[in-house]
């Protein structure tokens, strides 16, 4: 078998493979063992490809992209293995990733033979302390309060949104989220609105997620309100906040340069619903 499944203390053997993601929250958040996920690779004791599944995230293919034996294996590899964990998982998409060359696309076509992956963008951003230039206090509608997430917090929340917004990214228990993360959310009376949280994070790197529950809260500036409250938390931290999007969230992509985030240029993604992953 070319794809074998790395024991979690054997995570970090595939950081060789990573050139120029060393700061990269969500593939390094798995590695360091903060946030769930698996790691595969063609040998167990010398990698040179790697599969990096961040549940409920990203899937990314790392290392040396032109491994035949690993490549000729992978396609089956998801649609037997990685297909029903993901599905009972919650997972709806394969959302995939390639490293190190997000132009590389040729092969892609060539390991992805019996199904079609489509094709979408992700957008990049860079923090600019500088840029993050607000002397105003974080202010929300009437009728929502902004509040800094907490064990009381979250045992006040009868919906139990904050909990399982957390635990989609770190787990059960959350216990590590307090230790290793923060969030804010927004809520009117007893009702969670949004939450903005560390979903991912290594060292002194912290992914943001983003999200507001209900479309007829938004256009409020809830959202930008509550990106306010996580950069400024970061910078207190002294710890890097990072933001990464697909294309089409226009709306994720204006709150990002608002808070001090430069876009940088779009690179390519590919996905398929795990439900078409399918080989007959």
């Amino acid at each position: 078998m070319m794809i074998t499944k790395l024991h979690t203390a054997d995570y970090k053997m595939v950081k060789p493979l990573l050139p120029g993601l060393e700061s990269h929250p969500v593939i390094n958040g798995v590695i360091d063992g903060n946030n769930p996920g698996e790691i595969y690779a063609d040998d167990k004791n010398n990698p040179t490809t790697t599969f990096i599944w961040a549940k409920n995230e990203m899937f990314y293919l790392c290392g040396n992209v032109e491994n035949g034996l690993f490549n000729t294996a992978l396609e089956g590899f998801i649609a037997t293995t990685i297909r029903p964990d993901a599905q009972q998982n919650g997972e709806v998409n394969l959302n995939l990733e390639i490293y190190p060359n997000h132009d590389w696309n040729g092969s892609i076509h060539d390991i992805f033979q019996r199904v079609k992956l489509l094709k979408g963008e992700r957008v990049p951003f860079i923090f600019h302390k500088e840029w993050y230039t607000y002397t105003e206090p974080i202010s929300v509608p009437e009728g929502y309060e902004l509040k800094k997430i907490t064990p009381e917090l979250v045992d006040q929340d009868i919906s139990h949104t904050i909990k399982n917004e957390i635990q989609t990214f770190w787990g059960d228990p959350i216990d590590s989220f307090y230790q290793k993360g923060f969030g804010f959310a927004v809520v009117q009376d007893t009702s969670v609105i949004g939450t903005c949280i560390s979903v991912f994070v290594s060292g002194n790197d912290f992914e943001i997620g983003i999200n507001t529950y209900d479309t007829q809260h938004r256009g409020k500036g809830l959202a930008t309100a509550m990106a306010r409250a996580f950069v400024e938390e970061a910078l207190k931290r002294g710890v890097t906040p990072h933001w990464t999007t697909e294309s089409f969230r226009v709306d994720s992509v204006a709150i990002a340069k608002k808070v001090g985030f430069e876009q940088l240029e779009n690179y390519p993604a590919y996905f398929l619903p795990f439900t078409d992953f399918i080989i007959k």
